[in-house]
């Protein structure tokens, strides 16, 4: 009798015991989710998002986690693939448990995991500057520049320091070159009504040769040509435009979704000159940017394109409304709506009265190319 006594409260002391165990590291961490084209034609846009995912995480690991926890980075290539989106973000929802959704890269892929957050309740972070995206949605948010913002910033600069009075556009034909062609020459009419738009011409994402468009945008009276579209194209406008010999009468400026250092690099002597809208201003950084650049080009031996910057803020954004919402996975998107003021490394983000595009005016700067390098275009062109 004595020792089924024992037993029975050895057992009730093991029970005692494994009831105030911790949790196993896998329990205790908080996984975040990541679905982006990491491989295929829009890597160029998800492969460095994640990295900046990845690095964001490892800092705020390192300096001690959120709440005493561990951040956990669960990622998976959907290849720009809308199709394959639909599986990945239903895995990182229902399997993985996610505690909140960075990505994804594209327009198509990006609705797909906006509808499947906004039904889950689970915030999302996406990687685009369309502004439209995450209005009207709870659970939707987004981790870059507005469209508005980066063209508003062209026109300033097109007005104020390059002073021209007749522009040309060339966008891509897809979603995204037309409707931030359509939003600059809407802004444009508001913020700059002397500047006129004399000629817009399309191109083709696989198109290898824009001369021909190019001629007409001269011929019509172009000052300045505004490209909107992201990938390789760009590079070939810029090509085009130094083989043709426009670079003395015509300025070339970009938007954001254009640009990035390695481009800048490859286009060589060809890109000298070129203007373009950056988030990251690699020729005169501010403490943030530059801490950013060095940690990055330390763990990827790499410097970061703009899209590197989005991921790494919308990770820190996610840590950020896990310290206000104190943990509590259902509280994340209402906690999102308390952050005001917080500093990322492109700006300053502000959800406060519900805006789901937090990222604030101010955050661009015009860079001009010159010997493969990024430098302050206000600088070359004052005011």
């Amino acid at each position: 009798m004595r020792s089924t006594s024992l037993l029975y409260l050895a057992v009730l002391a093991m029970m005692a015991l494994l009831a105030g165990a911790p949790l196993t590291q896998a329990q205790e961490d908080f996984s975040i989710g990541a679905v982006l084209g990491t491989s295929g034609k829009f890597a160029f846009l998800g492969e460095p998002s994640l990295k900046g995912v990845e690095l964001a995480v490892d800092e705020i690991n390192a300096a001690g986690g959120v709440l005493g926890k561990k951040l956990k980075v669960v990622s998976y290539d959907d290849e720009g693939n809308p199709a394959k989106t639909v599986n990945l973000i239903d895995r990182l929802l229902t399997k993985d448990k996610v505690v909140g959704v960075i990505g994804a890269s594209t327009s198509g892929t990006i609705h797909v995991v906006a509808t499947a957050c906004e039904k889950a309740g689970v915030p999302q972070f996406y990687i685009s500057g369309n502004s439209e995206i995450c209005k009207g949605k709870k659970h939707v948010f987004n981790a870059a520049p507005a469209d508005e913002l980066d063209a508003a910033n062209m026109v300033d600069f097109l007005k104020n320091n390059l002073k021209v009075s007749k522009i040309g556009i060339i966008h891509d034909a897809n979603e995204y070159g037309t409707r931030s062609a359509e939003s600059f020459d809407k802004i444009l009419k508001e913020r700059a009504p002397n500047i006129t738009t004399v000629s817009v011409e399309k191109y083709q994402s696989a198109d290898r040769d824009m001369s021909a468009q190019l001629i007409n945008l001269k011929n019509a009276g172009s000052q300045a040509i505004v490209i909107w579209g992201v990938g390789f194209a760009p590079a070939v406008i810029v090509k085009n435009w130094s083989q043709l010999g426009l670079k003395e009468g015509i300025k070339l400026m970009t938007g954001a979704g254009a640009g990035s250092h390695k481009m800048v690099q490859v286009l060589e002597s060809s890109g000298e000159g070129l203007l373009f809208n950056t988030v990251l201003n690699y020729g005169a950084p501010n403490a943030k940017e530059k801490a950013f650049i060095e940690a990055y080009r330390k763990k990827f031996n790499a410097i970061p394109p703009t899209f590197a910057a989005v991921g790494y803020d919308g990770a820190y954004l996610l840590a950020e409304a896990l310290k206000i919402a104190k943990g509590d996975k259902t509280k994340l998107s209402e906690a999102i709506y308390r952050i005001d003021g917080f500093q990322g490394v492109q700006g300053v983000f502000s959800f406060a009265g519900g805006n789901c595009n937090g990222l604030q005016p101010g955050c661009y700067d015009m860079a001009v190319v010159k010997n493969a390098d990024y430098f302050p275009a206000d600088k070359a062109y004052q005011k």
